[in-house]
Protein backbone atom coordinates (compact mmCIF):
# COMPACT_ATOMS: atom_id res chain seq x y z
CA UNK A 1 0.00 0.00 0.00
CA UNK A 2 1.20 2.94 -0.42
CA UNK A 3 2.25 5.69 2.25
CA UNK A 4 -0.12 8.01 1.08
CA UNK A 5 -3.05 6.57 0.69
CA UNK A 6 -5.88 7.33 3.36
CA UNK A 7 -9.23 5.44 3.84
CA UNK A 8 -12.63 6.99 3.64
CA UNK A 9 -12.72 7.94 7.31
CA UNK A 10 -17.22 8.71 7.53
CA UNK A 11 -17.93 11.64 10.60
CA UNK A 12 -19.27 10.38 13.71
CA UNK A 13 -22.76 10.14 12.73
CA UNK A 14 -25.89 12.70 13.84
CA UNK A 15 -28.68 11.52 15.94
CA UNK A 16 -31.12 12.51 13.25
CA UNK A 17 -33.48 9.12 13.59
CA UNK A 18 -34.21 6.36 15.25
CA UNK A 19 -32.98 3.09 13.40
CA UNK A 20 -35.75 1.49 11.29
CA UNK A 21 -36.49 -2.01 13.24
CA UNK A 22 -39.96 -3.98 13.69
CA UNK A 23 -40.89 -3.95 17.93
CA UNK A 24 -39.07 -7.42 18.24
CA UNK A 25 -35.95 -7.45 20.45
CA UNK A 26 -33.95 -8.77 18.27
CA UNK A 27 -34.89 -6.35 15.43
CA UNK A 28 -34.32 -3.91 17.91
CA UNK A 29 -30.75 -4.68 18.62
CA UNK A 30 -29.62 -5.34 15.25
CA UNK A 31 -31.02 -1.62 14.31
CA UNK A 32 -29.18 0.14 17.57
CA UNK A 33 -25.65 -2.09 16.78
CA UNK A 34 -25.62 -1.03 12.84
CA UNK A 35 -26.61 2.85 13.73
CA UNK A 36 -23.08 3.74 14.49
CA UNK A 37 -22.15 2.67 10.89
CA UNK A 38 -25.08 3.94 9.03
CA UNK A 39 -23.25 7.40 8.13
CA UNK A 40 -20.23 5.45 6.10
CA UNK A 41 -22.11 2.80 4.91
CA UNK A 42 -24.29 5.41 2.71
CA UNK A 43 -21.67 7.49 2.04
CA UNK A 44 -19.98 4.21 0.58
CA UNK A 45 -22.87 3.44 -1.32
CA UNK A 46 -23.39 7.37 -2.75
CA UNK A 47 -19.30 7.00 -3.77
CA UNK A 48 -19.71 3.84 -5.90
CA UNK A 49 -23.15 5.16 -7.45
CA UNK A 50 -21.25 8.33 -8.44
CA UNK A 51 -17.84 6.33 -9.43
CA UNK A 52 -19.75 3.78 -11.98
CA UNK A 53 -22.26 6.24 -13.53
CA UNK A 54 -25.08 4.37 -11.64
CA UNK A 55 -25.90 0.68 -10.00
CA UNK A 56 -28.35 -1.54 -9.38
CA UNK A 57 -29.33 -2.94 -5.32
CA UNK A 58 -27.58 -6.29 -6.72
CA UNK A 59 -24.55 -4.37 -8.38
CA UNK A 60 -24.26 -2.67 -4.96
CA UNK A 61 -24.26 -5.67 -2.42
CA UNK A 62 -21.89 -7.89 -4.70
CA UNK A 63 -19.42 -4.79 -5.26
CA UNK A 64 -19.22 -3.62 -1.89
CA UNK A 65 -19.47 -7.12 0.15
CA UNK A 66 -22.96 -5.68 2.13
CA UNK A 67 -26.45 -7.76 2.30
CA UNK A 68 -29.25 -6.60 0.68
CA UNK A 69 -30.90 -5.81 3.90
CA UNK A 70 -27.93 -3.44 4.66
CA UNK A 71 -28.00 -1.87 1.40
CA UNK A 72 -31.86 -0.91 0.61
CA UNK A 73 -32.51 1.18 3.56
CA UNK A 74 -29.34 3.33 2.79
CA UNK A 75 -30.72 3.70 -0.81
CA UNK A 76 -33.84 4.54 0.47
CA UNK A 77 -31.92 7.45 2.60
CA UNK A 78 -30.08 8.91 -0.71
CA UNK A 79 -33.33 8.75 -1.78
CA UNK A 80 -34.17 11.13 0.70
CA UNK A 81 -37.91 9.07 1.51
CA UNK A 82 -36.82 6.54 4.25
CA UNK A 83 -40.18 6.72 6.79
CA UNK A 84 -37.17 6.97 9.65
CA UNK A 85 -35.34 9.71 8.13
CA UNK A 86 -38.23 11.78 6.40
CA UNK A 87 -36.51 15.37 6.24
CA UNK A 88 -33.37 14.68 7.73
CA UNK A 89 -31.58 13.54 4.67
CA UNK A 90 -31.37 15.09 1.67
CA UNK A 91 -32.13 13.24 -1.63
CA UNK A 92 -28.68 12.40 -3.29
CA UNK A 93 -29.78 9.59 -5.59
CA UNK A 94 -32.53 9.01 -7.62
CA UNK A 95 -34.39 5.86 -9.68
CA UNK A 96 -33.63 5.69 -13.07
CA UNK A 97 -36.18 4.65 -15.48
CA UNK A 98 -33.18 2.07 -17.11
CA UNK A 99 -33.44 -1.54 -15.49
CA UNK A 100 -30.50 -4.34 -15.63
CA UNK A 101 -31.61 -7.35 -15.14
CA UNK A 102 -35.00 -6.85 -13.48
CA UNK A 103 -33.17 -4.26 -11.04
CA UNK A 104 -33.64 -0.58 -11.42
CA UNK A 105 -30.80 1.86 -11.58
CA UNK A 106 -29.80 4.03 -9.51
CA UNK A 107 -28.17 7.20 -10.22
CA UNK A 108 -26.94 10.64 -8.65
CA UNK A 109 -29.19 13.66 -8.69
CA UNK A 110 -28.13 16.31 -11.06
CA UNK A 111 -28.36 19.88 -9.53
CA UNK A 112 -30.84 20.69 -6.42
Amino acid sequence: MRGHHRHYVAPEPLPLFEPPAQPVDTSLAAAAKITQHTARLREAVFLYIQASGGATAGELEIALGLSGSTVRPRLRELQGDAPWAKGKLPARIRMSPEKRGRMRVYKTRVGP
